[in-house]
């Protein structure tokens, strides 16, 4: 691409009407909880920066490599490639984990010290975001990690199979690249441990996650096989003295049902045969596939609701039913059957969703899932009793962040509160009045993408064949190749980019309606600007009423067809960038 698209001049806006347009205009950008500056990046892969495009990401959302597996995606169902006629939205997240792939370096900021310490209990994406951050501004920061391995849900509750230990790793090794210090092996259980704490650093922050099981009282439920859904992946994916260190009893031990220890390690050959899983989220799906991967021989995954109202992405509902798990909805489990005090059975119940989106029973319906194993994956909390001391606490020099203060969340979502935590930790150690959002509105020339691009098919992620996923910790999804990420960044219409007509300058010749590609450059009449800069007509074909020639970037594609056939020159592109100044 060249210099081409380069910034003839860059102007800075507070405008609140500027700031809006990003919203309407990149809804990308506006969905992703973090608010990742996904244009930035893939516009940066097209043209083979792959360095480029992972420092936006670095940037934004701090865990390239992991997010570019594991998030659930709310950027893509908005895309504007994905509606009705355009084709399938843009693989965001597929070109995210590119960007980690072949862009990935070390950071090495200068970084001058505040003189201040900050303490984070949790290494999750929460607190590892946060020590990102403060660690950038200055701080020095130590994360307290009950785990032997950083990274939280991420090393512990998540299947390597999703994402392997290497790429938590690395990610958390750009941090501590940084100066956070990590203590692992180290677990705050109370008020008393915290008031500690409190004399050793300026600011703590509490970040420890939902590690504890919201539990179900069925009878049968302590019955021998019947497993607590992240206790299950824990047990899966420690390996020997890398679990989290035992709690003594009363401190808010995640032990399942079924007694297992924390310390307990499951294999392949563990003997388990028909296993059923109760859920509808993330955990629920991966205990599901890890169980397969542990050969069981049947595996049903069992929902109280209906497969559209799961809180999984899409791709994951494919993964599951390519490798051969049942899935059984609008079923409540109400009872566990046993032989000998182990689970031989599953009573359900089936049920109706009312227009409320109640649960109804369906009476008469009960029947019987035979099953030597059970796992109930219905979702985590935070420990009840550091929750209760600090989790509202406003005054003090405790923070909160990520699923601790909000509740089980995703990754992305625990990340943004995450850096969320930390201004607010900046902002009382250092004094600042506050934040505000700036836009950098630079002029370019072109945006360096062609209409071409519209006809470029969504492009598959590669993975490995069917008969290879018993393969307990083999990664199914292999990523994208340099060629196939510069073929699927080509298809994204870098909504970041302003088109504009001045109507002072038009000469109404039409130009640019002649070649545009697609129905965005209308002839207007009745044309309003609202108190929020949006602008409202009414389209006409009649030449005595045209007011104005304006463009809908809600359409544009961004290939500048219209900018090189208008005579006069009156036709501009800006790009957009969001940024975050600090007021003193």
């Amino acid at each position: 691409m060249g210099n081409n698209h380069q910034g003839k001049n860059t102007r800075v806006s507070t405008d609140i009407i500027d700031r809006k347009w990003i919203d309407v205009n990149i809804p990308c950008k506006a969905a992703c909880p973090i608010m990742t500056d996904i244009p930035g990046y893939i516009q940066a892969i097209m043209e083979g920066d792959f360095q480029k495009a992972y420092e936006i990401n670095r940037r934004d959302n701090v865990l390239p490599g992991v997010l570019g597996r594991v998030c659930n995606r709310p950027c893509e169902p908005v895309c504007r490639h994905g509606r009705d006629g355009l084709g399938d939205s843009v693989a965001i997240c597929h070109l995210k984990r590119c960007a980690a792939d072949f862009g990935l370096k070390p950071l090495k900021p200068e970084i001058e010290s505040r003189g201040k310490k900050v303490c984070i209990i949790g290494a999750g994406p929460a607190g590892l975001t946060a020590a990102n951050d403060l660690a950038l501004k200055g701080y020095d920061v130590t994360i307290l990690e009950q785990f032997h391995q950083p990274g939280g849900m991420l090393r512990y509750g998540i299947p390597q199979f999703r994402l392997p230990y290497d790429i938590v790793a690395a990610d958390v090794e750009s941090i501590t690249g940084l100066g956070v210090k990590i203590k692992t092996g180290t677990r705050v259980d109370n008020d008393s441990g915290l008031e500690k704490l409190k004399k050793e650093y300026d600011a703590v922050l509490l970040a420890g996650g939902c590690m504890l099981p919201k539990r179900i009282n069925i009878p049968g439920i302590d019955s021998k096989g019947v497993y607590w859904g992240l206790d299950f992946m824990i047990a899966s994916n420690s390996e020997a003295g890398a679990g989290p260190q035992p709690m003594k009893e009363g401190e808010g031990s995640a032990t399942p049902a079924g007694k297992m220890s924390k310390n307990e390690r499951l294999s392949p050959g563990t003997g388990m045969k028909k296993v059923v899983v109760i859920g509808g989220g993330f955990t629920a799906v991966d205990c599901t596939r890890m169980a397969l991967r542990l050969n069981a021989k049947e595996v049903t995954l069992a929902y109280r609701r209906t497969k559209d109202d799961m809180y999984v992405s899409a791709h994951e509902l494919v993964a599951i039913e390519a490798e051969g798990i049942h899935l059984n909805f609008l079923v409540s489990p109400i009872g566990v059957e046993t032989e000998a005090g182990s689970v031989s059975g599953i009573k359900f119940i089936r049920s109706r969703i009312n227009r409320d989106r109640s649960i109804e029973p369906i009476a008469g319906s009960e029947f019987l899932m035979e099953a030597d194993v059970l796992i109930l994956a219905i979702g985590q909390q935070a420990e009840g009793e550091i929750a209760a001391g600090k989790k509202n606490k406003t005054a003090d020099i405790f923070f909160t962040a990520g699923d601790f203060r909000n509740g089980a969340s995703t990754v992305i979502e625990a990340a943004a509160d995450g850096r969320k935590a930390a201004a607010d930790i900046h902002k009382f150690l250092s004094g600042l009045a506050g934040y505000e959002d700036k836009i950098e509105i630079t002029t370019v020339d072109e945006t360096g993408r062609k209409r071409d691009y519209d006809f470029i098919p969504l492009q598959p992620m590669d993975e490995i064949p069917l008969h290879e996923r018993r393969i307990k910790d083999k990664e199914v999804e292999t990523g994208f190749s340099k060629e196939k990420s510069l073929i699927e960044s080509r298809r994204c219409y870098l909504c970041h980019y302003n088109f504009q007509i001045d109507i002072d300058r038009c000469i109404y010749c039409l130009a640019c309606i002649d070649v545009m590609p697609v129905d965005c450059i209308k002839m207007a009449k009745d044309v309003q600007v609202d108190e929020d800069g949006n602008m409202h007509y009414i389209a006409t074909d009649r030449w005595d009423e045209v007011q104005a020639i304006t463009i809908d970037n809600d359409k544009c594609i961004r290939c500048g067809n219209c900018v090189r056939a208008c005579p006069v020159d009156c036709i501009s592109i800006s790009k957009y960038k969001l940024e975050v100044i600090e007021h003193k």
